[in-house]
């Protein structure tokens, strides 16, 4: 089995295989856009698996709760504004936030925000 860097000649598996075992659970992403690097899998049969690292833009804050309510909530209006601007500036396509607080999300759902498909995990390297 060899890992190499993923390439123009590779696109038209990767089509093939999206549409046959992942095309109900997500839109094929464009490997050679806004990717750090794309690998190709292969061995003596052909490619196993095509993937890559791709940055994410996540808005991170941290709020001060002793304040009214009105007025977490400007400011969280704020944050987004000044978020999606720096984001958009950096050609990034999603906002992504991570929310523990069930109010809160609740809150960005109605400004737009939306599900992960799939469970969200991280690895810590």
């Amino acid at each position: 089995m060899r890992i190499r860097s993923l390439e123009p000649t590779d696109l038209e598996f990767l089509k093939k295989i999206h549409e046959k075992h992942f095309d109900e659970e997500f839109v094929l992403p464009n490997f050679l856009r806004n990717y750090l690097c794309a690998f190709t899998v292969e061995d003596d049969k052909g490619i196993l698996t095509i993937g890559g690292v791709r940055p994410i833009a996540e808005c991170v804050t941290v709020t001060n709760k002793d304040r009214a309510p009105s007025d977490r909530l400007d400011a969280l209006y704020r944050i987004l504004d000044a978020s999606i601007f720096v984001a958009q500036k950096h050609d990034y396509d999603q906002l992504h936030a991570f929310v523990q607080d069930k109010r809160w999300s609740n809150r960005l759902h109605r400004n737009g925000f939306r599900p992960t498909k799939g469970q969200s995990l991280v690895l810590d390297i």
